[in-house]
């Protein structure tokens, strides 16, 4: 039974069963567009069939799941097969016999003594949270052992009424999930216990004809998944009112990429006050003082491709991000960027929000201005740039003709033009039609496979992990390329992690992002990053792996051709972003400007950040180590400050179930 189901890296889903007489159909609803649809039928007493299926820009799932249960409720058969959100082959199964639980999915195999545990699914479907919440009423403190590991409970929070599309009113109730670490997990339910919806910002699930009731269900529901965030934040955020110093530690100059040993730093209210030698930097009464002995600051990291929620913000914080820009985003992000700026919500400062813009289509983005022609492409800038956007991102679906004059728009208004390049275009085209920055290093590598390919789908990244390696970055027409990138003076935001995942990470194995940390993840959380990603067939692996090593190469080139590199994720761990840079073999010190010196200067905010300088922001990583000379020590993190604030990792881990990681 799958009792948390990830979605594209941005949200859970809680999930789990179901029971009706009759076939009950659901919407799967993103962007106002109903994009699959999730059915439940119970054949007869204890035997339950539910099918999920969606379109994302050509990926998605497409999931059949029997269970049965026994005289007591209690699942005693699961079989889940179909396709993955990446269209790979979906075979699982659990089953109880002879007091033997036994469970088997692309990557575990595993047998244990069955004591009336749920099984927690890696593919299950979100219509199945209908029989976990009926189990979990039949246990005694409405609570249940959970396998592999861990156990599971909730709590009713909400209850109110609904109208469907004929105005017929059902009762519906808010149900919250715990026990699996971090904070709880939502789920509408009707009065009487049967699955209503799975809400979230990105992409819903909602019983056919209601689903006028998101975006009110889902206003309800944040306001109530926002306590947990909210009760975070004031029990982390350490406020000091007097000053900090922080003495004898070593400071890295991230404008030069050198590091002065031995000094002081006072932090007044939510500037830097001074930097000197500890010798003769003399500490005011009162300040916090803070031993930097055999420690490394360093100002805080960028992540300058962010989609953010406020469930990001905890965990970034954490890995020391302390300023983001947003890649593309609803329009609710004013309201969570005035909470984080607020102290309410955890997070770092969100410095830069980009304006999503898509053409209308079956591909289009499930987020941002969805334009239909290049009239509502250039007044969607002008309301951009109203609402205070400094850049715009253009996606997949653009028309290519189109790129030049909603450049030329953006940059009559002071905006940079930024995003993925559009179908039937390629990268060389998209900086001669006005681009200032590439993202993702995809987009880098399609150039070389012309203006024919239709990218709006998975080709964008089947293409280049089945070829991309033919790629020969000693070639003329790289080296071109390159150079045009230098002249034009274009930017890259590679992030490579995400093809590093996608390319090289196989079911049965510690995701490459995780594995320095891999001991203490939560049970869940590892079983995640041992699940695989874009390919599970050994087949293909060889390509794809010879496609990334490709990659690298090609973004070690960029570097040293002087081409501007900003660290970026798109959901990932910003660190393991880094690690990847240092492995191309990109000097450790330029990588850390990249994350730090670089974002402040591209978008002209080097007077508040960027270095460690007096009158400075006082947004600052302290680090036990050095990650100028080893990039994983930028894992150990023991102190974030954002704007004079101290935030504990440790503490922020602990909220979630992690072990202290070092």
């Amino acid at each position: 039974m799958k009792l948390l189901i990830l979605v594209t890296g941005c949200f859970l889903f809680a999930a789990s069963h179901a029971q009706q007489a009759d076939t009950i159909k659901y919407s799967v609803v993103n962007a106002g567009k109903i994009t699959g649809i999730q059915t439940i039928f119970n054949e007869k007493a204890n035997d339950y069939y539910y099918h999920f299926e969606y379109n994302d820009r050509g990926r998605g799932p497409s999931i059949n799941t029997h269970i049965k249960t026994n005289e007591k409720g209690i699942i005693v058969l699961q079989e889940v097969s179909g396709i993955d959100y990446f269209k790979n082959k979906v075979q699982e199964k659990f089953e109880v016999k002879n007091g033997k639980a036994t469970w088997k999915n692309k990557f575990e195999n595993e047998t244990t003594v069955f004591n009336g545990q749920l099984y927690s699914s890696i593919n299950g479907t979100p219509g199945e949270a209908e029989l976990l919440y009926k189990i979990l009423m039949a246990q005694p403190a409405n609570k249940i052992a959970v396998l592999p590991s861990g156990n599971i409970s909730f709590k009713k929070v909400k209850e109110l009424p609904v109208t469907d599309e004929k105005n017929n009113q059902l009762a519906v109730q808010l149900i919250g999930f715990s026990g699996l670490g971090g904070p709880p997990s939502y789920t509408w339910y009707t009065a009487d216990g049967h699955y209503f919806a799975s809400l979230s910002d990105w992409s819903s699930i909602i019983l056919k004809g209601f689903e006028k009731n998101i975006e009110p269900l889902l206003t309800i529901q944040k306001e109530i998944e926002k306590k947990f965030y909210t009760n975070l934040a004031q029990t982390i955020t350490e406020k000091i009112n007097t000053g900090i110093a922080i003495k004898n530690v070593t400071v890295f100059n991230a404008g030069e990429g050198s590091t002065f040993a031995n000094a002081t730093v006072l932090i007044k209210n939510d500037r830097i006050e001074k930097t000197g030698n500890s010798l003769y930097t003399p500490i005011p009464a009162g300040y916090k003082i803070i031993d930097g002995t055999g420690k490394f600051l360093m100002p805080g990291l960028w992540e300058m491709h962010g989609h953010f929620f406020m469930e990001n913000g905890p965990l970034m914080m954490a890995q020391g991000v302390t300023n983001l820009r947003d890649m593309g985003n609803n329009d609710e992000l004013w309201n969570v960027k005035k909470r984080v700026d607020k102290d309410s919500l955890l997070g770092p400062q969100i410095n830069v929000v980009s304006g999503f813009i898509d053409k209308a289509g079956e591909m289009a983005a499930p987020t941002g201005a969805i334009i239909n022609t290049l009239e509502e492409g250039i007044k969607a800038i002008e309301e951009y740039k109203q609402k205070g956007c400094t850049q715009i991102k253009l996606y997949s679906s653009i028309k290519p003709e189109w790129v030049k004059p909603l450049a030329a728009k953006a940059h009559s208004l002071g905006m940079r033009v930024c995003g993925h390049i559009p179908a039937f275009m390629t990268a060389t085209q998209a900086v001669d039609a006005g681009y200032d920055e590439i993202t993702h290093m995809n987009m880098l590598m399609l150039n070389f496979f012309g203006d024919t390919v239709d990218t709006r789908n998975m080709t964008r990244f089947k293409l280049i992990g089945n070829k991309g390696y033919t790629i020969d970055v000693k070639s003329d027409a790289v080296k071109n390329f390159v150079q045009k990138l230098k002249e034009k003076n274009v930017i890259v935001d590679p992030t490579i992690n995400i093809f590093e995942s996608m390319f090289t990470d196989m079911p049965g194995k510690i995701a490459k992002a995780y594995l320095p940390i891999a001991a203490y993840l939560p049970a869940e959380t590892k079983r995640y990053a041992m699940s695989g990603s874009f390919i599970d067939d050994n087949a293909v692996a060889a390509a794809y792996a010879k496609s990334f090593t490709a990659m690298k190469k090609l973004l070690k080139m960029l570097y040293d051709n002087g081409i501007t590199i900003l660290s970026g994720t798109d959901g990932g761990i910003l660190q393991h972003e880094l690690e990847i840079y240092s492995e191309c073999g990109i000097p450790n010190y330029d990588v850390l400007r990249m994350a730090t010196y670089w974002p402040a200067k591209v978008h002209g905010m080097l007077n508040d950040y960027g270095t460690v300088d007096a009158g400075k922001i006082a947004n600052l990583i302290l680090i036990d180590g050095d990650p100028k000379k080893n990039i994983k020590d930028i894992r150990k993190i023991f102190l974030t400050i954002k704007e004079g604030k101290l935030y504990y990792p440790k503490k922020i881990y602990a909220a979630y179930g992690w072990k202290y990681y070092y």
